[in-house]
């Protein structure tokens, strides 16, 4: 109803929070969140105040923050726009090309993998430096409670404003410190790459030629207990996993298609009123506000980011995340936001990409000798053209988006059923491993690359089946998840995440303070 009150809860950090719509609930979980406790406790203040139309902004470590809206129009547009902003900045990272960003990502999995957390979740939505926050302020969270609560003065709401005060203050110290230490670092780790580079590319055909032997040995040592595993807990649950992944991304791509085949549609109708090919093309080059034909050709052009236009599709990606929950829960994924945010920004980039081509080949084809029925007749032919490329897109991008997130489910499930075994069987390859006197080359990671290989088979096996394209192969031109050991692999000018990650990030984060002490770059895994 009108005026009802919306809360936007924030998870992790401002980039990881999603919005939920609240209909006349008061906001205990305010203090149960921020406390611990989880009683009911009395209403938020914030709904006692004389506001209409508010925004609630909930942290767990921060000041929460409440913005009013003159209208309910306008509180909706707030909630899209604020909405979009919290997926884009949660994904940063993930949506970089850098190799940094995504051996950044690698190297905290890495770290919280040495200290027992397997499972994919949000933790990694942000920048780098909220990242390295939300990660330390998890692991100082018990001890802060233990020290301080006890001393806290007040009962009831002044002592849970009180801890909030608290916490505000610590997630700020350690932000700070974090962003300090990343920018600090920067200089420091151009520097190592270079010298890293400089050290590997002399030496490493002999590093694939081990690398290749080692893995060859490890596959045959742990296959027995890797195929029981995944014989018994993966097998049954890969076919319900991936038709469930498919769905949400199909669903979301769907959407896209008809919105681009409709703003197509809209601004061809537009177009073929226009007398001449030169104005309309001179239309599509400048987006001119002044005339109608222009501000459907700007309006088509703002397709990708316009909040409640694309809403239709981001709701598509939400719709089957309780029934994802349901079944990668038992797998430690927590991740169901990440997943869905990266579903969302998917069909963003899409829908960009196809924009921006229609208005490229469009303007490449009119020119200024066709008459009105020749530019609406190559306006026809440039829409099929974007619909088929769009089509095509859309079916590598849905392998891509499948195969990363079912390696995010299951991967780490895999490793830590394997880790009491076979990790010991690893030292007697340890000495051969070390022999080549190169930090690059790690048992740990050939270990993990091994185990990543066989359950890449089986995932690509069934994701053919899923898509049902068996006589097309899954196996993805520049998929980072593609083990190193392939035949006839050349060394990158850029090294893969996996080596800056043990390299570089793990040892400095150590180091530096940016996160606990007691791991180096080759004790991650």
């Amino acid at each position: 109803m009108p005026g009802s009150p919306l809360r936007i809860s924030w998870s992790l950090s401002p980039a990881e929070g999603t919005i939920v719509e609240q209909r006349n609930e008061c906001s205990c979980g305010l203090f149960c969140l921020l406390s611990g406790d989880h009683t009911q406790e009395e209403p938020d203040p914030l709904l006692e105040m004389p506001v209409n139309f508010p925004l609630f902004l909930q942290h767990p470590f921060r000041r929460h923050l409440c913005l009013s809206a003159a209208t309910a129009e306008a509180q909706r547009a707030w909630r899209l726009a604020l909405q979009g902003g919290i997926r884009l900045r949660g994904t940063v990272l993930q949506r970089s090309q850098a190799p940094a960003a995504h051996a950044f990502l690698e190297a905290v999995r890495l770290y919280r993998q040495h200290r027992g957390h397997f499972g994919h979740d949000d933790m990694t939505l942000g920048s780098d430096a909220e990242v390295l926050t939300a990660v330390l302020m998890r692991e100082l969270l018990p001890a802060l409670r233990a020290q301080t609560q006890p001393g806290l003065r007040g009962a009831g709401r002044a002592r849970a404003w009180a801890w909030t005060e608290l916490m505000d203050a610590v997630h700020a110290a350690v932000l700070a410190g974090a962003s300090a230490g990343l920018r600090a670092f920067q200089p420091e780790k151009d520097e190592l790459l270079a010298a890293l580079e400089r050290t590997i590319r002399p030496d490493v055909d002999q590093m694939m030629r081990l690398r290749g032997r080692v893995a060859a040995k490890l596959r045959t040592e742990i296959q027995g207990p890797l195929e029981s595993c995944l014989r018994r807990k993966v097998d049954a649950q890969l076919p319900r996993v991936s038709q469930t992944l498919l769905s949400i991304v199909e669903a979301a791509l769907a959407a896209v298609q008809t919105l681009l085949a409709q703003g197509m549609d809209r601004l061809c109708r537009h177009l073929r009123a226009n007398p001449s090919g030169a104005r309309l093309r001179r239309e599509l080059m400048v987006f001119s506000h002044l005339t109608a034909i222009g501000a459907q050709v700007y309006s088509f052009g703002e397709m990708p980011w316009d909040p409640e236009l694309m809403q239709t599709c981001f709701r598509e990606a939400e719709r089957s995340r309780g029934r994802l929950e349901q079944l990668v829960v038992p797998f430690g994924f927590l991740g169901a936001r990440s997943l869905v945010f990266g579903a969302q920004d998917l069909a963003q980039q899409l829908m960009a990409d196809a924009v921006a081509t229609f208005l490229q080949l469009a303007d490449q084809c009119l020119t200024r000798a066709l008459d009105c029925n020749q530019a609406a007749q190559q306006l026809e032919k440039v829409r099929g053209r974007v619909l088929k490329k769009f089509q095509s897109d859309s079916g590598s991008a849905q392998r891509k988006f499948i195969r990363r997130w079912q390696l995010c489910i299951f991967l780490p499930f895999v490793l830590s059923q394997l880790e009491p075994r076979c990790k010991a069987e690893l030292l007697e390859f340890e000495g051969d491993v070390l022999a080549v006197g190169s930090p690059a080359l790690t048992i740990e990671g050939i270990y993990e690359d091994v185990i990543r290989g066989v359950l890449l088979q089986r995932i690509d096996g069934e994701l053919k089946k899923a898509l049902s394209a068996s006589d097309v192969s899954c196996t993805l031109d520049g998929c980072s998840e593609v083990p190193w050991d392939q035949a006839g692999a050349e060394w990158s000018s850029e090294l893969s995440p996996s080596v800056w990650s043990h390299l570089v990030v793990a040892p400095h984060l150590c180091a530096g303070g940016l996160l606990p002490t007691g791991c180096t770059g080759c004790q991650l895994t």
